[in-house]
């Protein structure tokens, strides 16, 4: 399970040991409800909200690299749970997390990016 310092020093690790480490993430999260799912995002989201846009952006092109990796209904279904956290924090750290995001996407190659994008316009 997920500590709540966790998520800063998984922010903050080098690409390949933050890679590792949202892997783990992932597994366990996959394994819980969908509201279950809502919930860990948003709590995640809240707790990297210290740092700063670089660590940031890093966790986000992680997170979609993995996220890209995913059978299409798994991604479709990863993506609904992730909007749909967003829409639930509160507007600072949504409006922040929503342009890290975007910022993230024009880091990630095309073919990562279009993969995930079809399923944000849904």
């Amino acid at each position: 399970m997920i500590k709540m310092d966790d998520p800063v020093k998984i922010a903050k690790m080098d690409s390949e040991n933050r890679k590792k480490a949202m892997q783990e993430v992932f597994n366990e999260m996959f394994k819980r409800s969908d509201e279950e799912k809502v919930d860990l995002i948003k709590n995640f989201i809240t707790g990297i909200r210290a740092v700063d846009d670089s660590a940031y952006i890093g966790l986000c092109t992680t997170n979609l690299d993995l996220a890209a990796g995913m059978g299409e209904n798994e991604l479709k279904a990863f993506v609904g749970i992730r909007m749909k956290a967003n829409s639930e924090l509160p507007p600072d750290l949504k409006a922040r997390d929503m342009k890290m995001l975007q910022a993230a996407m024009g880091k990630v190659p095309a073919s990562v990016s279009g993969k995930i994008s079809k399923f944000m316009q849904q």
